[in-house]
């Protein structure tokens, strides 16, 4: 480790766990940043702090679906080229060239649903920082470490939105809930980071948290973690933190749930009429089992499917081109995937 703390490099190639100081270092270094955003792309809410909207600049801008507790994703992504820029990203973030945004969800590992059965059964022994759950907290604070570095490196144009799985204190209000799926996860982390670690570092990542922004938007698109529940307002997603239907709304909202368009008129309302017509809203959460979903009539694509690496390149000057702006980061050359999508 450098006397300046975890480099990029480390965060993502970590063999143990990190040191409480260079975790609480990262998170009190990046929660600065997000306390400081410039309101020209993060508009300040009703008490004047940095709202939970981004009104990013018209920039190439590369959507990261969920990534949950895979480094591997993050290396490949940094590093993968981005053909009509002939730059990865990784240099066009340092030209300041593109706009990243990460659509949330850092932990909690979906493919190794086996490992955690292994963790349940340490748990039940008491053993709540055992091999199993080491291996598991590993990649999910690689994978936080790495977030937090990379905004803290490139503030304007790196960007994390808040999933519901950035809930580190597995807590039921503020439009969160505690989260279970393959185990009780949500609790197991926090048990595992209290006796790893303390309750004071807990809080921190909870502090880093709740400084996210919720929602999205540049020239041809808005992003938000889950499907809008509603077709909220420039002012609702301005200070959605205050109102906790709005954050439940834009990050657990479940197939099925949405009854009458919400994506449409949130673009209409962001972007215009007119610029609507020729946008997408993209959407992680629920997963899918091609390259996408398309849901409210083509107006909204889901892009989370948990055994892939692509992302999406919305291009500033022109449509998405759904035949050539998916790109799979773990492949060198850009051969063209084949065209899937689960529906409309």
């Amino acid at each position: 480790m450098s006397k300046s703390g975890l480099t990029l490099e480390e965060c993502l190639k970590l063999e143990e766990l990190p040191s409480y100081d260079s975790i609480s270092s990262l998170a009190d270094k990046v929660c600065r940043v997000l306390l400081k955003e410039d309101p020209s792309y993060r508009p300040l809410n009703c008490v004047g702090e940095p709202g939970s909207l981004l009104e990013l600049p018209p920039l190439p801008t590369v959507i990261i679906p969920d990534i949950h507790a895979r480094p591997d994703f993050i290396q490949n992504i940094l590093s993968c080229t981005l053909p009509e820029l002939e730059l990865t990203v990784l240099q066009a973030l340092k030209q300041k060239k593109i706009n990243v945004i990460c659509v949330g969800d850092a932990v909690h590992s979906e493919l190794y649903s086996s490992r955690w059965e292994l963790i349940s059964l340490e748990f039940e022994k008491g053993e709540h920082t055992g091999f199993y759950m080491q291996q598991e907290m590993i990649l999910n604070l690689s994978v936080v470490c790495a977030l937090m570095k990379l905004k803290t490196l490139y503030p304007a144009n790196f960007h994390f939105l808040k999933g519901n799985h950035e809930n580190i204190l597995n807590s039921s209000f503020g439009g969160d809930y505690a989260f279970f799926k393959h185990a009780d996860e949500g609790e197991m982390v926090k048990t595992f980071m209290t006796e790893q670690y303390d309750e004071k570092l807990l809080n921190k990542i909870a502090r880093y948290e709740n400084c996210l922004p919720l929602a999205a938007y540049g020239t041809n698109y808005v992003v938000s973690h889950a499907e809008p529940a509603a077709a909220y307002t420039r002012e609702q997603l301005i200070d959605a933190r205050f109102d906790d239907s709005v954050v439940e709304g834009l990050i657990w909202t479940r197939n099925g749930q949405v009854t009458k368009p919400t994506a449409l008129p949130i673009m209409k309302e962001l972007l215009g009429k007119k610029e609507a017509k020729k946008a997408l809203y993209f959407a992680g959460h629920r997963p899918v089992k091609s390259l996408y979903a398309l849901r409210q009539e083509g107006a909204l694509i889901q892009i989370h499917n948990p055994k892939l690496q692509n992302i999406f390149v919305v291009p500033c000057d022109r449509a998405f081109d759904f035949s050539k702006d998916i790109i799979n980061t773990k492949i060198k050359t850009f051969e063209k995937q084949e065209d899937g999508k689960d529906g409309r």
